[in-house]
């Protein structure tokens, strides 16, 4: 459940604007702020169904935009892309290389600190 929980907020992170506002609200609150269906109900006083009935709605939205956009898949690539990248460099062990060896590092570096 946490992991569906994350991506749907990481989802929302990408993609909450282009939602309809009330679905953006629900995905916040439920996602972000942790809330069950029964008090983003009474918060925002609509039914409880209701409520299901735009989360389920807003996660179809964000599942689409996501298969469409691939920003967060593309995004993860990325990162494992560097990450192996480090971890070929590490295994350079000539010191002929050593200050190429370093720049590429902080370069692959600076991708995964910008997530």
């Amino acid at each position: 459940m946490l992991e569906k929980n994350l991506y749907f907020s990481v989802l929302y992170d990408y993609y909450g604007s282009l939602l309809k506002e009330n679905q953006a609200i629900v995905i916040d609150l439920y996602y972000n702020q942790d809330l069950s269906l029964g008090e983003i109900a009474e918060e925002l006083n609509i039914s409880r169904a209701g409520i299901h009935d735009t989360l389920k709605r807003a996660e179809k939205n964000l599942t689409e935009f996501e298969e469409k956009l691939s920003l967060h898949s593309k995004l993860e690539k990325y990162y494992e892309s560097a990450e192996k990248i480090i971890e070929i460099l590490n295994k350079i062990d000539d010191d002929k290389y050593k200050d190429e060896v370093n720049i590429i590092r902080k370069e692959a570096e600076k991708i995964l600190n910008e997530g």
